[in-house]
């Protein structure tokens, strides 16, 4: 526990030491709920006879909510880069730490703080409305989108040799990993399970549930967990295998 405490306080020194990873994990969500509120209470008013933009506050909501462990995947994923440019993971075969045990605690230590993103989210966005969606049954789905950062940072991290490299990964994955949002903007129906192969859309119909009707879709949660955590099995092998 003390080990782990001491290089949570190393992680954040990093964090700090850099200007784009501060303004990732602390400026980010800030901007991504004042933003929230400037769409609800600004932009949507003014424009709802062109545009009802208010009926499609769910699809808003979905968004940044993909949004949020991506931004913190990202973090994970360079620092493990640089970790990995000053041969950190090579020294880490003869320190009393595995190495195992030290990626587990870098992929799973700012998925807490997705986690913790995700959570207060919701009723500060002022994208949802409260009467319909229970926010007891939003916990489990909020820990699912929470897992989506160990597996974006491990999908980068395993198959990216430089930051051009991850970037263009980032870029190409942040398009993919949308999608599943079409499926519930263009009311696709069962068609929307041609997105079933990006494991993030079992996370988004398990979010639908919750906003919609305000319960839990146990299919989508629980298809969705053993989706995330194979996958993440997957990438963890290989990293160790390519590194």
């Amino acid at each position: 526990m003390v080990f782990v405490l001491k290089l949570a306080v190393n992680d954040f020194r990093n964090i700090i030491r850099d200007h784009m990873f501060v303004f990732l994990f602390f400026a980010y969500p800030v901007m991504l709920i004042i933003f929230s509120r400037i769409l609800v209470h600004l932009v949507a008013p003014r424009i709802e006879d062109m545009f009802p933009l208010a009926g499609r506050f769910s699809v808003v909501f979905m968004f940044f909510l993909i949004a949020i462990p991506m931004i913190y995947s990202f973090i994970v994923a360079f620092l493990i880069l640089d970790e990995r440019d000053e041969h950190l993971l090579t020294v880490l075969r003869v320190m009393p730490i595995s190495r195992n045990s030290y990626l587990i605690y870098r992929m799973f230590f700012l998925s807490l703080f997705a986690f913790i993103v995700l959570l207060i989210f919701p009723p500060l966005s002022g994208l949802i409305d409260g009467t319909q969606f229970s926010y007891l049954a939003y916990i489990p789905v909020a820990i699912l989108f929470a897992l989506f950062t160990p597996f974006l940072a491990l999908l980068v991290s395993s198959f990216a040799t430089n930051k051009v490299q991850a970037f263009a990964i980032f870029k190409i994955g942040g398009t993919v990993f949308m999608l599943p949002i079409f499926a519930f903007l263009l009311n696709l129906g069962n068609l929307r399970y041609i997105f079933s192969p990006i494991p993030n859309f079992w996370s988004i119909m398990a979010l639908d549930s919750v906003i919609t009707d305000g319960t839990i879709d146990i299919v989508s949660l629980v298809v969705g967990f053993v989706f995330h955590i194979a996958l993440i099995g997957v990438l963890f092998y290989i990293f160790n295998k390519k590194n």
